[in-house]
């Protein structure tokens, strides 16, 4: 499994963990993807933890072999951005969804 995102959809009180499947049974799945995984998800960790510059420079490693994943493109955009204006004390990495 690799995260996506952390998400909080509408009528609900509790945010729920978002993740995609990564097969890594299936043969023509590139198996430096599961090590560099590895690097994604230590991003996404430093990334909930506020800790914006950690974060920026785990998903700028991954990018450099895997540039065109969008998540972590995002995700690194994100962490720049909050590194030059961090969120509210409030903030807590969730995605709120107010339209079904």
């Amino acid at each position: 499994l690799r995260s996506v995102a952390r998400a909080q959809v509408k009528g609900k009180s509790e945010p729920v963990d978002v993740f995609s499947i990564v097969d890594a049974r299936n043969p023509n799945l590139d198996h430096e993807l599961l090590i560099w995984l590895e690097t994604y998800e230590e991003g996404i960790r430093k990334f909930r933890d506020r800790e914006f510059t950690q974060a920026k420079i785990l998903f700028s490693r991954f990018l450099e072999f895997y540039p065109d994943d969008s998540l972590a493109k995002m995700y690194l955009e994100r962490s720049l951005e909050y590194e030059q204006a961090p969120p509210d004390e409030e903030w807590n990495a969730v995605e709120v969804f107010e339209k079904k």
